[in-house]
């Protein structure tokens, strides 16, 4: 870890995302900022851990959404393999789900995409110095869920006996979000998404999609903004 806290050394930060034009941003924000230095970029996963002894950052900021193996399970290795190493999750989910998953994974940072950029370097400069920073709107939700009065949820049974997982699959597509945007959400292959739409329309009596969407939405199942779906754990 950068002793950057009191002594005025760098930050050795390596960036992960597979995005060209996100990876610009952040090397212009990051490298404006005193006492931060890009010491690598990784298109991938695989890039990164590939790069990373060579080229060892103090933080690694990673995003969700990779090609191969995703952000989540990149941090779980990179913890595994260098534990002095702290991770950031950058991403575009503000969800509390995510979050979860990612500290589990060994994450001490959750920031949005679109959050000030300030909030970004601050997340740098704590993790650095093994502090924790989450995106306030992942924050609050945490929160909101860790207070959720128990039995507030309603039962699947009420639902025409859709499983858990099915009524996450409805709830996205009651949201407009096709299959693939579903599986990507979900951490599951689109194929899989496929099947939980033939037995959602199988269990709720209907044979498309605008019907079951507005089944959901006479069952109150829509999102709203504060509520989530529920991601697998992304595969190891």
């Amino acid at each position: 870890m950068s002793e950057v806290a009191g002594k005025g050394e760098s930050v050795n930060v390596m960036l992960v995302d597979d995005h060209e034009v996100v990876l610009e941003g952040l090397i212009r924000i990051l490298e404006k900022q005193g006492g931060i230095k890009i010491v690598s970029v990784a298109r991938s996963a695989e890039e990164a851990l590939e790069k990373i002894g060579r080229f060892p950052p103090d933080v690694v900021i990673v995003d969700i959404q990779l090609p191969g193996m995703n952000g989540i399970e990149l941090i779980r290795r990179i913890k595994s393999q260098y534990p002095e190493i702290e991770a950031i999750t950058l991403t575009v989910f503000d969800d509390e789900q995510f979050a979860k998953q990612a500290i589990k994974a060994g994450a001490i940072g959750y920031v949005i995409k679109d959050a000030a950029k300030e909030e970004l370097v601050k997340a740098v400069r704590a993790a650095a110095r093994g502090e924790s920073l989450i995106s306030t709107s992942v924050a609050r939700k945490l929160i909101e869920e860790i207070s959720e009065p128990a039995g507030k949820k309603r039962r699947e049974e009420e639902y025409e006996g859709l499983s858990q997982r099915e009524l996450d699959v409805i709830k996205l597509m009651a949201r407009g979000y096709n299959n693939r945007q579903i599986a990507d959400i979900l951490f599951i292959s689109e194929h899989t998404v496929k099947v939980h739409i033939r037995n959602i329309f199988r269990k709720i009596g209907v044979t498309d999609r605008t019907n079951a969407v507005l089944w959901a939405i006479e069952r109150g199942l829509v999102l709203k903004d504060r509520e989530s779906v529920k991601p697998d754990k992304p595969p190891i």
